[in-house]
């Protein structure tokens, strides 16, 4: 019974660690760009809306260390002058949807 309690925080960490460093897949992803009205300017490949494709922002961000947090930030607060003059707007995210978005829009490019 002593290593009963022990045993099963041990498992229960394990899950949430692997859960957490789980691929964010394309059902979650595309999910979250519509919730957040992202593919208004965005989507997986056309670069003829208004914003750049994700595959396009996957790439641009695929050798940058802080990619995560520079895309986080732009999503966030917004940016402009990045993709021509185009402005994006801020977008009022939860944490957990930012980071499951900016996972998804990172993982676009192999």
């Amino acid at each position: 019974m002593k290593m009963l309690l022990p045993t099963l925080l041990l498992t229960l960490g394990a899950v949430a660690v692997a859960a957490a460093d789980e691929p964010i897949g394309d059902w979650t992803g595309e999910r979250l760009a519509a919730k957040y009205n992202c593919q208004s300017c965005h989507s997986l490949y056309d670069a003829s809306l208004q914003g750049p494709s994700y595959r396009a922002i996957a790439k641009k961000y695929a050798s940058d260390n802080n990619a995560r947090d520079e895309l986080s930030a732009s999503i966030l607060n917004g940016s402009s002058g990045a993709w021509g003059s185009n402005a994006m707007p801020s977008t009022d995210i939860p944490q957990d949807d930012l980071r499951k978005l900016v996972e998804w829009i990172l993982a676009q490019f192999p």
